[in-house]
């Protein structure tokens, strides 16, 4: 962090409490869009108010525990910090972005402590659960801004019920870059409590195997210097993918007839330990138990197009695939693909030739299958789906990225 930030930190006070902000639901009445492509275009944006935070939340040293076999652990923490702080507020005011190791979010003041308190817990419960530390921290918008740094917010609707954030601007690149570089000047304060629900997250399907020959995670960043540039370029990219890949159905790693729900004891294990971290021996079996039965009774709901209160079940994988993030924008373009070993390489050839023209950074990994984890609020209606690459998917993918950076000598 520059001395300017230094500066700007300094006359931040944490311990005041935030005031109940008219704009505490810009996001809920922001316009939505209606297709991933208006994402990519500058007039769908608007500047996140000054009085927000920016909260981080990411796994520490992430690529260790990747390469030691828990990448179902790192990514289930991921969508652990989302759950909690949607429980904790009022969740059609908050945006998000799943980032497959870690989640960043847009928070109102109002919001502001049953957020910090929300990943606190998160962070407390990752080390009891999973041996694993999240880095947890946050910082004004208008700290941002005062060092030049912009922050736009977009949404898409899904359906009647989901939405997916989208951001713009330097701001969310530079907030993940100051809390690595200096953690403790962005901690959540000690006297905020440590208070996590996770109701709602379910990691209840198996690995899905790629309708095509390989599922591909993929991370873009521009490195355009102006945001009319970069908008450009993250378009013409996508329209790139579009040629090399098909259109979203030609590309969607996930399909109907390959989701399955799981028996597996190293899957269901994951929920287990997240619900039941500090609980008797009992308890863990008993929640092992149901989870195995649910397996069983949803399988056969869907199977059989079972009709619950007005709700067939028969059409709740489909449901899931329209209520997933298998594309989202976070002022860097990422996306998880179904394709082959050839389309892959058209693409890298592209992505290398953008690279070295000095317009982009990219990152790829691949993997056999996907990997889902759900937000069910209601089922049947109200449900949310986070997908990305297995055995290490966006995380790999974000290393593959940083270690370019790092060859030309540019901040990561």
């Amino acid at each position: 962090m520059s001395v300017t930030n230094a500066k700007i930190r300094t006359g931040h006070d944490t311990a005041a409490a935030p005031e109940d902000a008219a704009d505490t639901g810009f996001y809920r009445d922001l316009p939505p869009v209606s297709d991933f492509d208006a994402l990519l275009h500058l007039e769908t944006y608007q500047p996140v108010p000054d009085t927000w935070y920016v909260m981080i939340a990411d796994v520490v040293d992430s690529t260790g525990a990747i390469q030691a076999g828990h990448y179902q652990q790192v990514n289930t923490l991921g969508a652990s910090c989302i759950i909690a702080v949607l429980n904790a507020c009022d969740r059609e005011t908050i945006p998000y972005v799943f980032g497959g190791d870690g989640a960043t979010f847009c928070i109102p003041p109002l919001y502001r402590d049953a957020a910090m308190a929300a990943l606190k817990g998160t962070a407390q419960v990752s080390e009891t659960a999973y041996g694993l530390q999240l880095r947890t921290g946050y910082m004004t918008v208008a700290e941002l801004n005062k060092a030049g740094h912009t922050l736009l917010l977009s949404k898409m609707q899904i359906s009647d019920h989901a939405f997916q954030a989208a951001f713009a601007g330097s701001g969310i690149t530079e907030a993940e870059r100051w809390l690595k570089e200096n953690s403790a000047d962005y901690a959540i304060p000690d006297q905020i409590p440590a208070r996590a629900d996770f109701t709602g997250l379910q990691c209840r399907w198996d690995r899905i195997p790629s309708p095509r020959d390989e599922t591909v995670s993929l991370l873009i960043e521009s490195r355009c210097r102006t945001l009319t540039e970069q908008s450009r370029l993250y378009q013409q990219t996508l329209a790139k993918i579009t040629e090399i890949y098909g259109e979203r159905s030609q590309h969607h790693p996930l399909q109907t007839d390959r989701m399955q729900m799981t028996l597996s004891a190293d899957k269901l294990r994951t929920e287990t330990r997240l619900y039941s971290a500090g609980k008797s021996w009992l308890y863990k079996l008993g929640y092992g138990l149901k989870l195995r039965v649910i397996a069983v009774m949803g399988t056969l709901m869907m199977a059989s197009g079972m009709v619950i209160n007005g709700y067939n079940w028969g059409h709740y994988k489909a449901d899931m695939i329209r209520h997933c993030d298998h594309r989202k924008f976070d002022n860097m373009l990422r996306m998880v693909l179904a394709g082959t070993p050839r389309q892959r390489q058209q693409l890298e050839n592209w992505l290398k030739e953008q690279q070295q023209a000095g317009v982009l950074f990219y990152g790829i990994s691949t993997s056999e299958a996907a990997l889902l984890t759900c937000l069910v609020f209601q089922h049947g209606h109200d449900h949310f789906h986070f997908v990305d690459g297995a055995d290490g998917g966006y995380a790999l993918a974000a290393l593959h990225l940083k270690q370019q950076k790092k060859a030309q000598n540019h901040p990561v």
